[in-house]
């Protein structure tokens, strides 16, 4: 008797009939990646349009597949927002088949440059300034979720930049980057109204029982008591841009842990390790180092509740680059970081010429 010793993947979506869903979207390449997903590169059938269709197959728990319809209820929520500024992939449909056994997202393919392949790839080659536009860039395209929804995964593989240039004066805030992965985000705020029932308070109970975001970018809170009141929600994505900040200056990861023992035994001491190596970004900083060291150090607090916001973070940056901002003594960073957009020691040349000034 021969007994099948492995199953093609191809097979199993020709047998189920997911080739094609809903007789319109047909799966034609699979993107690696994923934890809990399966993605397909496909088309529409019915426009012709390149997509992206996300499978959840059999949840393995109810939290599951509320985090995977979340994530659709979340992106097509986003879509009014496209035509002030578009900061995640175009929404299209979403549904589940076989009595929800298999759950489908798919929303339009975006054409650009995953953050992680531009860091292996341009980064040796990119001046410091232009690696502090990618930061601005990113940066932008992650402040105004933190508000009221964390994505709670963001790294350079869930960010992908588009290939456009990116006007620092203009009043028309586009920042050229998507932010894609939503499969882990959480609204504190809209988990205080829901129903008991719903997807939201489904995470929201979830929250603090298990780890499945990306290893490296988990902040010190993730051990803290989720039942906790307070700012520290919405700063959780700001130390994820904080290390990411300090790799787009040194090439480097702040952190490397092999194991969960690694990273908690690190946060006993994480103050510590964070002064001994931002003070080394002198190095690749140059005339920048007093600010930028001062940016980090507000980015990376252990403490969430005294870190910076992510869009105060990006008003830093705008500074920085359209006012090249680079104070020479840690007293004047330390007021400026206090205020960015009262600070009054120096006259700026371009400061209403910022994206968003006119609403501040």
């Amino acid at each position: 008797m021969n007994i099948e010793t492995s199953v093609n993947t191809n097979d199993f979506f020709e047998f189920t009939g997911l080739r094609l869903i809903d007789n319109r979207f047909r799966l034609l390449e699979e993107v690696s990646g994923g934890k809990s997903s399966t993605s397909f590169f496909g088309i529409d059938e019915s426009t012709g349009k390149s997509i992206f269709v996300k499978l959840s197959i059999f949840p393995r728990s109810e939290l599951e597949a509320a985090r995977f319809r979340n994530e659709a209820r979340f992106l097509k929520d986003q879509g009014w927002t496209h035509e002030i500024i578009k900061k995640t992939p175009k929404y299209i449909s979403h549904g589940e088949l076989f009595q929800g056994r298999i759950l489908y997202l798919v929303t339009e393919k975006i054409e650009g440059q995953l953050l992680s392949e531009w860091l292996d790839k341009n980064f040796d080659e990119a001046t410091l300034t232009e690696r502090l536009q990618i930061a601005y860039r990113v940066f932008g395209a992650a402040e105004h979720f933190s508000q009221f929804t964390v994505h709670h995964d963001l790294h350079p593989g869930n960010i992908i930049l588009l290939d456009e240039e990116v006007n620092l004066h203009t009043r028309v805030p586009d920042y050229k980057v998507i932010i894609i992965d939503w499969g882990q985000s959480h609204s504190k705020f809209e988990a205080s109204y829901a129903e008991e029932s719903d997807d939201i308070s489904i995470i929201h109970n979830g929250m603090g029982r298990e780890i499945t975001a990306s290893f490296y970018n988990l902040p010190p809170e993730i051990f803290m008591d989720w039942h906790r009141a307070g700012s520290e929600y919405n700063k959780y994505d700001s130390w994820a841009m904080g290390l990411l900040l300090y790799k787009l200056i040194t090439g480097k990861n702040l952190f490397t842990f092999d194991n969960i023992g690694q990273f908690a035994e690190a946060m006993r001491h994480v103050e510590r390790d964070i002064q001994s190596q931002v003070t080394k970004i002198n190095e690749y900083a140059g005339a920048k180092s007093y600010v930028l060291q001062g940016l980090l150090y507000h980015l990376l607090v252990k403490e969430p509740r005294d870190r910076m916001f992510i869009q105060t973070a990006r008003q830093v940056l705008w500074f920085i680059l359209a006012e090249e901002f680079e104070p020479d003594n840690a007293a004047m960073v330390a007021r400026f970081l206090h205020d960015p957009l009262n600070f009054k020691e120096v006259e700026w040349k371009y400061f209403e010429s910022d994206p968003l000034a006119h609403i501040y």
